[in-house]
């Protein structure tokens, strides 16, 4: 777990040579000597008029104040406030003083909690402000004093943040009748619509029953058509599922309409209707091999898949398979004058055909079909068209509006590409005479969409992951007009999968892309910017929240890192050079200095980057891990800055795929943890080398814990130099059910783990679908938690609130988020507005105000509002 947050903690009662904190056999390092203070409330929410007991328990020190008043050591007083009161203990401990506060709330005051809302089970508690530092870094400021805010959990519901942008995007679509209305489709997070040209987007879900991913969440809406008819009339089609629904009401609701589709599991990846009449309707997918062929086959690294082509005559009330073939079929276009006379792609950049050859590098595939009757036959338009042999994978298809013999398509497949070291392989064809003859018109390495503008098909557009091409004159001549690596300013586009012409505008054109969201270009494709506010599917890795700002909030996805000032609201984008690449999977936050980040980004190589000024510019922050060689998957994989040494940082490294699957990971290449105690300049190693660590606490000044594979938790007293064991072997108390009647212990890996601020004896760990441990000793002895939880969840993070002791979160991939008032003994969710359960990293703000959750196809949720924002 990162701490992101300032960590405020007890300091533990040393006895002679011992800790409490630790092993019973294990002699540490001891810091200064500290007062044991006990501060608590008989109650801290009244009524007007009610009165409660202050209650205080110090050892040690000199003298005891409360409020400003001297007390004795020990003692109890009553209480009456008026109002929501803060009341102060502090300690003089001869060198420092040390404080003690509790907020006792009274009903009717603005802003306070209510008698009714949910509330501590134990007395309130103060929270003990952090040791800080004696000789902050240069280059950082010193940790703020931090004043307790509303608990988090006590916010009713959680807000989606509408970001940052990013997903598995695939159709966009303008109405013909008025173009500000759009449509688009995302694999993870459904349908979206938006009423103002693309600038704001909104779900509209309603009906669309189909779930995907960890926790039953994900709406995989795969493609979407507009009726030209009617468009009111949608079509919505399901990744790996055969849903396919219908609305009449331009998205408000939807029903389903799959009857006769005989695959269980089709990607629905198109839908043509039929001008003229909207009860002739077309439908195309995909096949995976796991269903024609019971398994996966073997390949370059993608699935090896079939096609299917359906028509129904009655508006989807049934379906008949007319085309079934060895490559996913994806667009259908109708001859305007002839309905019999149809067109259709099979193939995509990210997918291998069914009759592909991996061990020959034969890349196999079907070219364009074309049918005559309906699609009663079909023939394949291949290499004896004009296509190379090569080239046969068509991932887009466009048909000119005004000469229907015109068609334009893009050929590309990624895997290939790189296997036959082929750098120009892909390729825009163009025919003139209704598909007998192809003319390749650009060589465009692994094109995947193209875009002839209805309103002058003059204008037609290409794309790919290397750029933005447009042809001025019909496609015979093309012009580049964004390069590799094409985006706006700050943010990198990913991989364009779909486009849209304004009608009334050549000039501007829409782009989906996959794990890129949506971009708007208003000068024909030369400059672009993001247009996806309120339309996320952002597959996170981890979030990071800023130690003296809870609006300050930092991102890491599959399309980089993103910043947020106001929590959310706005998210920018850092993708600048050298950190100008996707799939970032690490961010951590400096606790002293909130514009000092660092993150890993897979593209990018093993080590991280890091930034000093909020991501505007990045420079590589080298580890020194791989003067041997890099492993293919090794990364760093995560990052923990400490919040009580300044520039002290650790990091893990490893294999990432292992973080995903982590119970698979026996043989994957392991580094263990490396130290900077410069601000991440420079690393040296530790003697932690040989381990996949998952997680790490700092605790302590000099107190660290770490999660590694499958169930070990080491201990560091020395800031992470030197390692122990301290657990092994945990994970065999929690049984895992077979059946009836059978249980049996097993190796479960460990994901996180954290340590209560209020009792650094008390511990936990999470683990990969084995639910919460915890051990009140030290990590001596451990024991499964489980009240309010699921059993066998996934435990992707742990957040002890740092100012509200005894208050934790819980994030799981599986089950959302839970809370526990009671120092982690019972639990409780904290779902509601949670639009899905997939939650992949937390991040909790200083002040225990502000709850971040990242989720995988969701985007970032917050719960609570930070102070700043009206």
């Amino acid at each position: 777990m990162k701490r992101d947050t300032i960590r405020l903690a007890i300091a533990c009662l040393w006895v002679s040579v011992l800790t409490a904190c630790g092993s019973a056999t294990t002699q540490l390092s001891q810091p200064p000597p500290s007062s044991e203070i006990v501060f608590t409330a008989e109650r801290d929410t009244l009524q007007p008029g009610e009165c409660t007991s202050l209650s205080w328990d110090v050892e040690g020190g000199f003298g005891v104040t409360l409020n400003g008043d001297q007390v004795p050591k020990t003692g109890e007083t009553e209480v009456c406030p008026e109002e929501t009161q803060r009341f102060e203990l502090s300690v003089d401990l001869g060198t420092r003083l040390e404080t003690r506060t509790i907020q006792v709330f009274v009903n009717g005051n603005p802003g306070q909690r209510q008698a009714d809302e949910p509330r501590p089970t134990e007395p309130a508690q103060a929270q003990v402000d952090r040791p800080q530092p004696t000789e902050p870094a240069p280059s950082s400021g010193s940790s703020p004093e931090v004043q307790p805010g509303t608990p988090a959990f006590q916010v009713e519901t959680w807000v989606s943040t509408g970001g940052p942008p990013g997903g598995l995007g695939y159709d966009i679509r303008m109405d013909p009748r008025n173009p500000d209305v759009m449509y688009v489709t995302d694999a993870w997070a459904g349908v979206f619509k938006s009423t103002d040209g693309g600038e704001n987007w909104v779900p509209i879900n309603n009906g669309i029953t189909t779930r995907v991913g960890p926790s039953g969440d994900g709406i995989p809406a795969f493609s979407l058509t507009i009726d030209p008819n009617n468009p009111d009339i949608l079509w919505v089609g399901t990744q790996y599922s055969s849903g396919t629904y219908r609305s009449e009401d331009a998205g408000q609701s939807w029903t389903m309409r799959n009857n006769g589709i005989q695959e269980q599991l089709l990607s629905i990846r198109g839908f043509t209707v039929q001008p003229g009449n909207s009860d002739v309707v077309y439908l195309s997918g995909e096949i995976s091999s796991w269903e024609w062929n019971v398994e996966p086959l073997p390949s370059l690294g993608l699935d090896r898949v079939r096609g299917a082509i359906y028509k129904t005559t009655d508006g989807g009330q049934n379906w008949r398979r007319i085309w079934y073939g060895d490559n996913l079929a994806r667009y259908v276009w109708i001859h305007p004058q002839d309905p019999n006379l149809l067109y259709a792609s099979t193939g995509i950049f990210d997918r291998e055909a069914a009759n592909s050859n991996p061990e020959t590098l034969d890349p196999g595939g079907v070219g364009l079909l074309r049918s005559r009757d309906g699609g009663a036959t079909w023939e394949a338009l291949d290499a004896k068209n004009g296509f190379q042999t090569d080239e046969l994978y068509f991932g887009s298809l466009f048909m000119h509006p005004q000469n229907p013999n015109i068609l334009l398509a893009a050929a590309g497949n990624d895997p290939y590409m790189t296997a036959l070291g082929v750098p120009l392989l892909g390729a825009i064809y163009l025919t003139e005479d209704g598909g007998d003859r192809w003319e390749r018109v650009l060589g465009l390495p692994n094109a995947s969409t193209v875009e002839i503008c209805t309103g002058d098909p003059n204008v037609m557009y290409a794309g790919s992951r290397n750029g933005i091409y447009r042809s001025m004159d019909g496609g015979h001549t093309w012009a580049e007009m964004a390069g590799n690596l094409w985006g706006s300013d700050d943010v990198l586009a990913g991989f364009p999968i779909d486009m849209q012409c304004d009608p009334r505008d050549p000039l501007r054109l829409f782009v989906n892309n996959y794990i890129g969201g949506n971009f708007l270009s208003e000068d024909g494709g030369l400059t672009w910017r993001v247009a996806s506010k309120g339309y996320t599917g952002a597959l996170m890795s981890q979030i990071a929240v800023s130690a003296d700002d809870p609006g300050l909030v930092y991102s890491a996805s599959r399309m980089g890192i993103f910043a947020s000032d106001d929590g959310g609201e706005n998210w920018g984008g850092t993708a600048v050079h050298p950190a100008r690449v996707p799939e970032a999977v690490v961010i951590a936050v400096d606790p002293f200095d909130g514009d000092h980040i660092m993150a890993v980004f897979r593209d990018a190589g093993p080590d991280p980057f890091l930034s000093r000024d909020r991501g505007r510019s990045w420079t590589p922050a080298l580890t020194g891990l791989w003067e041997h060689g890099n492993p293919a998957g090794s990364t760093v994989t995560r990052i923990t800055f400490s919040a009580y040494t300044p520039n002290l940082a650790l990091a893990a490294a490893g294999e990432h795929n292992c973080h995903e699957r982590p119970n698979a990971c026996q043989s994957s290449p392991a580094y263990g943890i490396v130290r900077s105690t410069d601000g991440a300049r420079t690393w040296e190693r530790t003697g932690l080398s040989d381990a996949q660590v998952f997680d790490l606490e700092i605790a302590g000044e000099n107190l660290v814990y770490a999660a590694a594979y499958p169930d070990l938790i080491y201990r560091s007293t020395d800031g992470g130099q030197t390692w122990e064991v301290i657990a092994q072997g945990i994970s065999f108390q929690i049984p895992i059910d077979l059946g009836p009647d059978l249980e049996i212990p097993v190796t479960l890996s460990v994901l996180s783990i954290a340590v209560d601020p209020s009792n650094p004896n008390r511990l936990f760990a999470g683990f990969y679908n084995g639910g919460l441990m915890t051990s009140s000793d030290g990590g001596q002895t451990w024991a499964i938690s489980a009240a309010g939880l699921i059993p066998e969840m996934s435990v992707s993070d742990i957040e002890p609130d740092p100012v509200h002791p005894g208050l934790i979160y819980l994030g799981s991939p599986t089950s959302g988020v839970y809370y526990s008032t009671d120092s982690g003994e019972t639990w409780m969710t904290l779902n509601d507005g949670l639009g899905t359960r997939a939650v992949v990293d937390l991040a909790l703000s200083a002040d225990g105000s502000v709850l971040y959750a990242a989720t995988s196809g969701g985007g970032v949720f917050r719960l609570g509002t930070p102070a700043s924002l009206p």
